[in-house]
């Protein structure tokens, strides 16, 4: 058994990439800013805005506050509004079905798919029907989440959603640097939000987000809503409602920074993965990345039917580990009204998925007691079972 690492092990790094990238880099683009005192929008987020389109291979980018404001201004620029049914996935965090609520529409909640833990189209599809049978809502978006870094079903997911007449905001808060069929986050489905909360792939040193279009209009109405609705001719003239929405100059500087190594912690992210993979005991059973796609990876999550007694054993041993997400967001106090579907496969899964420590800067001698500590439960486990 590979003894305990005496370094502390962390779930994320949120700090390991100031060492590789250069603390001086970091604070000559903070100094950059203080002296041109643009510090909200300022050119540091123009000129993220055309990486983060190129990275992508989406023609437009649109930086903002967080990844909830930018789920919040796609909607908004579709005018989404009440009446309006948004079709979310329930096993995720809550901002999805928030930023629909906000907007004034009705989430309605969908299941997952028990080995990808992303929408499962054909409960979306039933969820359609349901809603047009009942004839009180129009179906208007579907916003499927990339969990822990995967992407969704996308094929399946955009034929249901333009035969009925809809749009799909993917959300890649977890996913971006995710690869679809050859085609990255941000360039997939109508519009794409993602965040760079400091634990996601892609991250600053706060909150901030971004929204992908192809089309200059869905663009130019993101930009207005992101700045109260403002007119671009007419600065007093707000022509729309909007919110305040502005990405901190002082993030996109970051951002600009960690993209420098974004490929290689990618890379490195992928390779861990692929360790987990093929030394984990199969006695986890790994969430199922779909064929020619490729994960972000921004959690390792496993499913396992004794999670609370291995997580607590995890602890116990000195490797942090969070289990995402045990309440489906169906069952939470706030959108108890909008409970109105039964969902068999969240409710599985927030009682038996786990995740692991994942991060591009993970030692090899850690990698080694994580999988040796979770493979001795699972062998105490079977041997109990025998």
């Amino acid at each position: 058994m590979t003894n305990k690492p005496n370094k502390p092990i962390n779930l994320f790094d949120v700090q390991a990439s100031q060492k590789i990238i250069g603390q001086e880099n970091f604070l000559n683009a903070f100094q950059t800013i203080l002296n041109h005192g643009g510090y909200a929008q300022g050119p540091e987020t123009k000129e993220l805005d055309t990486a983060l389109a190129n990275y992508s291979g989406s023609k437009y980018c649109s930086t903002c506050g967080s990844g909830t404001d930018a789920l919040t201004l796609a909607l908004m620029a579709w005018d989404v509004k009440q009446g309006d049914a948004v079709f979310v996935s329930s096993f995720t965090f809550v901002a999805s079905a928030e930023c629909a609520a906000i907007v004034g529409a009705t989430p309605v909640f969908v299941d997952s798919k028990p080995d990808t833990y992303t929408m499962d189209p054909a409960d979306l599809q039933r969820a359609i029907d349901e809603v047009k049978k009942e004839g009180k809502l129009t179906p208007k978006v579907v916003i499927p989440v990339d969990i822990f870094g995967s992407p969704c079903e996308y094929d399946e997911i955009i034929k249901i959603a333009h035969e009925n007449g809809m749009k799909v905001l993917s959300d890649a808060a977890q996913s971006y640097g995710s690869v679809y069929h050859g085609t990255r986050a941000g360039n997939i489905t109508d519009m794409t939000a993602t965040s760079f909360y400091p634990t996601k792939p892609l991250a600053c040193y706060g909150d901030g987000g971004a929204v992908f279009s192809n089309t200059n209009e869905e663009n130019e109405m993101v930009k207005s809503c992101r700045v109260h609705g403002m007119s671009p001719e007419d600065h007093y003239d707000n022509v729309r409602l909007g919110m305040t929405g502005r990405m901190n100059t002082f993030q996109a500087a970051v951002v600009l920074q960690k993209l420098k190594v974004f490929d290689q912690e990618l890379k490195d992210r992928y390779t861990i993965a692929k360790r987990y993979d093929n030394e984990l005991s199969p006695y986890f059973r790994k969430q199922r990345i779909l064929d020619n796609c490729q994960s972000a990876y921004a959690l390792y999550t496993i499913n396992c039917d004794d999670r609370d007694e291995l997580m607590a054993y995890l602890k116990e041993n000195g490797i942090p580990c969070g289990a995402y997400y045990p309440r489906p967001v169906h069952t939470q106090t706030a959108y108890a009204k909008w409970n109105t579907r039964k969902l068999p496969v969240c409710k599985i899964l927030s009682k038996t998925v786990l995740s692991i420590p994942m991060h591009p800067y993970l030692d090899s001698d850690v990698q080694d007691y994580i999988i040796e500590t979770m493979n001795k439960f699972a062998e105490n486990k079977m041997n109990k079972a025998a």
